[in-house]
């Protein structure tokens, strides 16, 4: 089988994301099963193509990108900035280009954030619509956004996704129930239609490197987030929480590590003469494990997520992971057992739960450690997402064919 995939990003590169991560893991991993896989995305400099084959998989960065890179195109004019809206049809006519020279083609994978699946419903190729977040989904209530001017620059993309989900989207995969709830209610999806394949967590977290030990034995035990430090993550509001701890005695650090920008450097000044807050930035992977491991508690208090790589990592290492109940954590974490659930945006209630899970025993500790593993390795596991999705990609070729 000639799977393509059709994605805004794909690593290495400046502007991955979770999506990006997502394609590597299953894009190598059906590599590595013997299929033919072909990656379509955009190059970083835009003003040129580059072609290459990596672990396998043929990777395509096309030219003509509708977004500007500071530093990638020294050239580039001011007027560059505005990418995203005379260039947004001339892309995806190429990414449709670009496809039409694949002519053994099987199935094609696109995710609907980007609107990229724009003009490659005639290819005569089937076309399986990954749902990872819309760009209109609202984080802070999950409704649909409405336009405005914090999203001005976006909206009209993101009305474009919600159409290709209407009007063509026959085969559908969705990182989350959660997420797959939202397309029923704001893009008309028939739910029976969506089936849900999670996200895959690297191989290689479930190698357990016993050379990879906490950064140190810190002087003082540490709550650990990790992702983009924003307000929907809920990062000010794990701030707020271990504020409310240190105020009331209980001695404990917060280390936060992800892309910092205007919102964490913020955070950082509020609180530069604390002492207990300690922003990272971004960090390598080895670094990440063993802050995973080294931490008391990892949080992830976001608004919403879908089904954020972070807390399947911190599992898949034994962290004592205390996770948002809005999104796709409520499907990852089973609450009191491998983990625990709480409603974002009280900082109170995760104080509270982090002093709780700082007091567990060191047997209450090792059965919550233990559980974690086990349903990451389980459920997560990229065998199992990959025969899912192996399964819906023949479905779709045999269901086109009857056409």
């Amino acid at each position: 089988m000639h799977i393509v995939y059709v994605s805004r990003e794909y690593p290495p590169s400046r502007r991955a994301g979770g999506i990006a991560t997502y394609l590597k893991i299953v894009a190598e991993g059906f590599a590595a099963r013997g299929h033919k896989v072909t990656v379509i995305a955009a190059n970083d400099d835009t003003s040129c193509e580059q072609r290459e084959v990596s672990n396998g998989v043929e990777v395509v960065r096309l030219a003509g990108g509708d977004f500007l890179i500071p530093g990638a195109e020294p050239s580039a004019s001011r007027m560059a900035r505005l990418r995203f809206l005379y260039r947004f049809h001339s892309y995806r006519r190429r990414v449709a280009a670009e496809l039409r020279r694949i002519p053994d083609a099987d199935v094609v994978e696109v995710a609907e954030y980007g609107a990229e699946g724009l003009y490659l419903n005639d290819r005569g190729v089937p076309v399986v619509y990954r749902l990872h977040t819309p760009a209109l989904l609202d984080h802070s209530d999950f409704s649909l956004s409405k336009l405005s001017t914090a999203n001005a620059l976006y909206y009209y993309a993101g009305r474009k996704e919600l159409d290709i989900l209407r009007r063509h989207a026959r085969f559908v995969t969705s990182c989350s129930s959660s997420l797959r709830e939202w397309a029923v209610r704001h893009a008309g999806l028939d739910a029976s239609r969506v089936q849900v394949i999670y996200n895959p967590l690297q191989p290689d977290f479930f190698h357990h490197d016993a050379s990879v030990q906490p950064a140190e034995a810190p002087e003082r035990p540490y709550v650990f987030f990790a992702g983009t430090i924003c307000d929907w993550k809920g990062a000010a509001d794990l701030v707020e929480a271990v504020g409310l701890l240190n105020r009331e005695g209980l001695s404990v650090d917060l280390r936060m590590a992800g892309k910092t920008g205007a919102f964490g450097e913020r955070l950082a000044a509020e609180h530069a003469s604390d002492g207990w807050l300690h922003i990272l930035g971004k960090l390598p992977q080895q670094q990440l494990k063993a802050l995973y491991r080294g931490a008391a508690v990892v949080c992830f208090p976001s608004w919403w997520e879908n089904m954020p790589m972070v807390c399947l990592e911190a599992m898949s290492l034994g962290a004592i992971v205390v996770g948002s109940d809005s999104g796709g954590m409520a499907e990852i974490i089973e609450d009191g057992k491998s983990g625990y659930l709480l409603p974002p945006k009280r900082p109170e209630a995760w104080a509270a739960k982090i002093r709780e899970a700082m007091a567990l025993t060191a047997e209450q500790r090792a059965s919550i450690s233990e559980a974690a593993r086990a349903r990451i390795s389980s459920v997560f596991s990229l065998d199992s997402i990959l025969d899912s999705t192996e399964q819906v990609f023949r479905d779709a070729i045999r269901q086109s064919a009857k056409h």
